[in-house]
């Protein structure tokens, strides 16, 4: 496996040459992981080189999309050049699910600033009162850097009102440490509470007169779908999504 690196417009260029298979891979992860670590405004990673790609090595690819280090606006992680061959093994898997296939460098330093069409983020809350509002400060800022107010303002409100409610729900009812999760999946937010408490959250029937009881209501009002299960450690994972 041949490995150069290049820098175009502030973005770090990784060609390789050669085939991607369990052999290599853990080369490719090494020099991929190491430019994201430097944190130029983007990461490319050109593929014009590479005869073929293995179908499990290519995981290597949305390990890197989801490394905490790529965080778009900041640095962006891209792939282009694949040949056909090579792109027939991308496409089909989560890869494409992550990730854009460039055709040339010249393409995707040209979609450097363009909203990659899967992005993912996470803040830790404590079961305290201040958390609801921590809750909403995080989502207005992430959903300002990931530029989701254009051309749809609302799209931000409904997310901060129903990330504000899970969360509530959350500390009411869990009482435990909890992860407000923030996923962009295409044409859809996806707010995702997880906590440590056993008990499923349930919607109750709506009550006029009552002082509480409309979280999971105002959910289900303002999101396109939405769901709670059980988590592996225990706990449980409370999910709606918003269309954009």
């Amino acid at each position: 496996m041949e490995i150069r690196q290049s820098t175009r417009r502030g973005c770090l260029v990784v060609a390789f040459t050669g085939r991607i298979d369990l052999a290599s891979v853990a080369q490719v992860q090494r020099a991929l992981f190491k430019g994201l670590s430097e944190q130029p405004e983007a990461l490319i990673c050109d593929l014009t080189g590479v005869q073929s790609v293995d179908p499990v090595a290519a995981t290597v690819f949305s390990s890197v999309a989801r490394h905490p280090a790529n965080r778009w606006p900041g640095t962006s992680f891209l792939l282009c050049g694949a040949r056909p061959r090579v792109a027939e093994v991308l496409r089909p898997g989560q890869v494409s699910h992550l990730l854009r296939l460039h055709a040339t460098v010249q393409e995707a330093l040209d979609a450097v600033q363009t909203r990659p069409p899967h992005l993912h983020t996470e803040l830790r809350l404590p079961p305290t009162a201040a958390a609801a509002g921590a809750a909403r400060a995080f989502v207005r800022e992430v959903c300002r850097a990931w530029r989701l107010a254009a051309p749809d303002a609302t799209v931000v409100d409904r997310a901060v009102l129903v990330a504000n409610e899970l969360v509530t729900n959350a500390v009411i009812h869990a009482r435990t440490d909890l992860w407000l999760e923030l996923e962009l999946r295409a044409d859809r937010l996806v707010v995702t509470v997880r906590d440590r408490g056993p008990r499923l959250a349930q919607p109750v029937p709506l009550d006029p007169e009552a002082e509480g009881g409309r979280g999971l209501w105002l959910v289900d009002q303002l999101s396109r779908a939405w769901g709670v299960q059980p988590n592996a450690d225990g706990g449980k994972v409370v999910w709606c999504a918003l269309a954009l």
